[in-house]
């Protein structure tokens, strides 16, 4: 009895670290899942934050694409005096911005465009030509993306009071996102030029945005 009282307490005293390791494994384990639950929207708030070079690009040639279209469509579609200066605005910014920033890519071969054929739909021939003809310079994309698209498509069935109020809506949005991409990249763009750059053009898309929040609550978005 005694010897086998001796073993039966060796074996305890073996099994005890293996589960102490166990549960501490396990607290682990589920320290970690914890924290990722914690630290995967602020990744995520980081990616949204953090621009490369190409991607800037891209989104800011897309965003200038977007605001010349839609705006021609406004200044032909537009009965209300409002709205069609604000779009006559906004295509003049914008094509300005646009030379502004093909003017400082270079004649590398590092494109990142999106494919032909993917531009306005062409039921209005102007807002597809201003479109496509902002879009030769290396580096930038060759039409709309699905997204952009689709706004713009939506912007062409409405009509009348509904029209304004949509296109106005969109400038709102729109505008936010452009201020929200150049803010960023202007504080930690990865290319010097472009953020200077970014941060000259900031002040002209706060004053977009705020012009388009002005005539949302004037009752015409």
């Amino acid at each position: 009895m005694t010897r086998f009282a001796l073993l039966a307490a060796t074996a305890l005293l073996a099994a005890t670290p293996a589960l102490a390791q166990t549960e501490q494994q396990r607290a682990q384990a589920a320290q970690g899942q914890t924290g990722t639950s914690n630290t995967t929207p602020s990744a995520t708030g980081n990616r949204a934050e953090v621009t490369t070079r190409q991607e800037f690009i891209r989104m800011a040639s897309m965003s200038d694409q977007f605001e010349i279209a839609s705006s021609r469509l406004a200044e032909q579609r537009s009965q209300n005096a409002q709205v069609k200066q604000f779009a006559q605005h906004m295509i003049r910014d914008h094509e300005k911005t646009t030379q502004e920033l093909q003017r400082l890519l270079p004649g590398d071969a590092a494109a990142t465009a999106a494919p032909r054929g993917s531009g306005p739909r062409p039921t209005d021939s102007s807002a597809a030509e201003t479109a496509s003809s902002r879009t030769n310079a290396q580096n930038q994309p060759s039409g709309l993306d699905q997204q952009h698209q689709a706004l713009l498509h939506q912007l062409e069935g409405a009509q009348g009071t509904a029209f304004d109020q949509l296109y106005i809506r969109q400038q709102v949005q729109a505008h936010r996102q452009a201020v929200d991409l150049f803010r960023n990249y202007a504080a930690s763009g990865d290319d010097a030029q472009l953020k200077q750059w970014a941060g000259a053009t900031l002040p002209a898309l706060e004053e977009h945005l705020r012009l388009a929040q002005q005539l949302s609550q004037d009752g015409r978005g």
